[in-house]
């Protein structure tokens, strides 16, 4: 074998098997003069981006080892049951709320009143396991936040669904920590689109039960897909009391913000 042949044989090694990717690294969010949000892991030009430019560490999902509940969706025994194994609790400092899997990376949706202004954050899975949550964006338009659940393996997610197909009378379910219990499911049915000005913004009404906790959990309808994140219910009218009445952030808002992550 000569020393062409050689150098070629090296050569080809190195363009099949490539340097393992590095398992983590930073994400770039910034709007360009036209108002469009961009999210890339290259750092943007003085010339592309409109005002401040974010910046966070994240892990790369690829990095992760495969996860042993691949079975999970096919085991459970309604779409209700996995939206429960996509959920999990969120704890901090005095502060408890939910969220919920949105790629097999760990990437994850809650809201933003839940994760602003709180260090140390945890979040509680269903299997009862603990993993650390790092908080990746915040909305500055909406009650919605991009997180990581930091485990080491891949995760079961929820598929999002468009909730302007829903009609009034259609049956939903609400998950998460209602009133600190891990995993509740309550029920109710969709009213209609409601602008709160409040609030500033449009959100999906509902009639499911809600109690502190359930902020930043999945709004699903009967087949486990996401129309929305719930973020707030209507305590009181003057002075009156009132049950029954819960928003959730539409999954249109989702996608706007953060479609990037969302595993399909």
């Amino acid at each position: 074998m000569n020393f062409l042949r050689v150098i070629l044989i090296l050569c080809f090694a190195f363009l099949a098997f490539p340097e393992k990717p590095a398992s983590g690294g930073k994400i770039y969010k910034w709007v360009d003069e036209r108002g469009v949000v961009h999210f890339s892991d290259q750092e943007p030009g003085t010339d592309e981006a409109k005002g401040t430019i974010e910046e966070k560490e994240f892990r790369d999902p690829s990095s992760v080892e495969p996860t042993k509940d691949t079975v999970i969706r096919e085991t459970s025994r309604n779409p209700i049951e996995y939206v429960t194994n996509c959920t999990f609790t969120i704890k901090g400092p005095k502060r408890t709320g939910s969220g919920f899997l949105i790629s097999s990376g760990g990437y994850a949706l809650t809201c933003k009143h839940v994760v602003e202004d709180v260090s140390n954050l945890v979040a509680l899975m269903n299997d009862q396991q603990e993993a650390q949550l790092n908080v990746l964006f915040m909305s500055s338009k909406y009650d919605l936040a991009l997180v990581q659940v930091m485990m080491p393996r891949k995760m079961p997610y929820l598929t999002i669904r468009d909730a302007q197909g829903l009609a009034p009378g259609d049956r939903l379910f609400a998950v998460g920590a209602s009133a600190g219990l891990h995993s509740t499911v309550t029920d109710g049915v969709f009213t209609g689109f409601r602008t709160i000005d409040t609030a500033k913004g449009n959100f999906i009404q509902f009639s499911a039960p809600l109690n502190p906790g359930n902020s930043g959990g999945p709004l699903v309808d009967e087949n486990g897909m996401v129309v929305g994140v719930v973020s707030l219910k209507f305590l009181s009218q003057q002075g009156t009391p009132v049950s029954g009445v819960g928003f959730a952030v539409p999954s249109a808002q989702i996608k706007e913000e953060y479609g990037t992550y969302i595993e399909k």
